[in-house]
Parts: C-alpha cells; sequence; structure tokens
C-alpha cells in the first residue's frame, strides 16, 4: 500500500515538472513573437518616416495666392470655348462706349424697321417715295429732296428729276433696291415707276425684298461689331487678355440680341406679305 502511494506522489511529480517546462517554453516563446512584434513595427515606422521625409523632399513647395474664379463659355458653332468674366461698368466704359453702340445697333433696326412699314408693302403709295434715301457722291438725301414724285394713275408714278439730272442713276439705284418691287424706266430727266398689281407672285416678291433686306441689316449689325471688336482688341495697354475679351463678349451679346430682334420683325413682315396675316 505504501508502495503504491509513492508511485502516485512520483507520477504527480512528474507531470508537475513537465507542464512547469511547457508553460516556461510557451512564455518564452510569447515574449519572442511580441519583440519580434515590435520589432517589425518599429522597422516599418522607420521606413514609413523615411518616405514621408523623402515625399517632402520631392513634392514642390505650395504657396497661396488670390485669383478670381472664372466660368467657362460653351463653345459657339465652329470657334473654341474661352474664359467669360464681367466688367465692372467702369471697366467696361474704359474700353469701350457702351452707349454709343447700343445706339448703332439700335439704329439699323430702327431703320429696318421703317424700311419695312413704308417701303415693303403691298399698296405702294407716294409717301413710300418721298423719304427714300438716296445715296450720292455728296452725301445721302430723301428723294423728295432730289425730285418730284407725282401719281399719273393708280398703276403708274413718275419722279421729274429735271432740277437734279446727275443723281438720276443713283435714284434708279435706290429705287431697285428699297424692296418694293418695282422696275423704273428712264425717260429723259424723268422715271416713270409701274406699280404693279398685287398677285401671288407680287407678294412672294416683296417677301424675298423683306429677307433681302434682313440680311444687308444683319450686315450691318456684324460691320459695327466687326469695327468695336478691333478697337477693343487694340487697347491692350493697361488691360489684360481676359478684360479685352470680356468687352468684346459684351458687345457680340448685344448685337446677338439685336440680330434676334432682326429676325422677329422680318419672320412677322413676310407673313403679313404672304397673307398669313
Amino acid at each position: 500500500m505504501a508502495l503504491c502511494i509513492r508511485s502516485s506522489n512520483a507520477l504527480c511529480n512528474s507531470f508537475l515538472l513537465q507542464l512547469m517546462r511547457a508553460t516556461s517554453i510557451q512564455s518564452c516563446l510569447v515574449r519572442q513573437h511580441c519583440l519580434f512584434t515590435a520589432d517589425a513595427n518599429r522597422t516599418e515606422t522607420i521606413h514609413l518616416k523615411r518616405k514621408i521625409q523623402l515625399s517632402r523632399n520631392t513634392l514642390p513647395s505650395l504657396t497661396w495666392s488670390i485669383v478670381r474664379a472664372y466660368s467657362k463659355k460653351g463653345k459657339d458653332k465652329g470657334g473654341k470655348g474661352h474664359k467669360k468674366i464681367d466688367l465692372a461698368p467702369e471697366q467696361l466704359e474704359d474700353l469701350v462706349n457702351m452707349e454709343k453702340v447700343n445706339e448703332e445697333f439700335n439704329h439699323v433696326l430702327e431703320d429696318l424697321h421703317e424700311k419695312f412699314i413704308h417701303q415693303v408693302t403691298l399698296r405702294t403709295s407716294i409717301g413710300a417715295f418721298d423719304n427714300l434715301v438716296v445715296k450720292t457722291p455728296e452725301g445721302n438725301f430723301p428723294l423728295i429732296q432730289l425730285g418730284q414724285v407725282l401719281q399719273k394713275s393708280p398703276q403708274l408714278l413718275t419722279i421729274d428729276l429735271a432740277t437734279s439730272p446727275q443723281y438720276i442713276n443713283n435714284v434708279k439705284e435706290a429705287l431697285m433696291g428699297s424692296g418694293m418691287n418695282i422696275n423704273p424706266q428712264q425717260d429723259g430727266t424723268s422715271l416713270f415707276v409701274p406699280i404693279p398689281k398685287v398677285t401671288r407672285e407680287h407678294r412672294e416678291n416683296m417677301s424675298k425684298n423683306a429677307k433681302a433686306l434682313s440680311e444687308k441689316s444683319k450686315k450691318q449689325l456684324r460691320d459695327i461689331f466687326s469695327k468695336y471688336s478691333k478697337k477693343i482688341k487694340s487697347s491692350k495697354e493697361g488691360h489684360s487678355a481676359d478684360d479685352l475679351q470680356a468687352a468684346e463678349d459684351k458687345v457680340q451679346e448685344m448685337m446677338h440680341q439685336v440680330l434676334h430682334k432682326v429676325e422677329e420683325i422680318t419672320a412677322a413682315k413676310q407673313q403679313e406679305l404672304l397673307g398669313g396675316k
């Protein structure tokens, strides 16, 4: 019995000794793993710091500056987009007289409107001839200052140019380009003007004449824009390229507005001439 107890104690002691050795080895492995992980973390941290330092050395230095934000203009037909800015009134007036620009654009529109009222009509009257502008080498004059307009019959007018025969050709050109669909005939110092009957063909011809006058007005508007565009571009001293472009854009915007009005009154006049109104 005593022998069995001693054997049992010996086995227990042996098991406890082995357990302690295993625990010691595991603790050692844990410590080594922690040390290895810590070393790895330190190494990775060192590499990361080196990368950051390298990036700082290779990147350009940053500086702050105040700039104006521009909105890009959409591309026009066949053109390139560019930066669009709005100038202050005083800046704009320093580059271009917008009041003068507006006056010239509106003069073209008003002139076309007057022609549509007095000249491009189905029922031609003497009043349409009296105020017809005639271009001469000495300047522009209303027809009433160059000759006398007489109505011989409902279908015939005569223009007596006995006092200014040197302007006969100028008057003929003005009549044929008036949009009234007339063909003057010369007899000495007088011009005979047959008044056409109101037929479908006459209406269509008058509509075409209205369109032709409209195109002339559009060309005048573009010529005005071109004139001021050149003037703006010549004012480079003391102005940035963006400011010059902004002033030109403003004039162009005004031109487009008047062009749109020209198209509107032309369409309305053509509708009236063709019997749509």
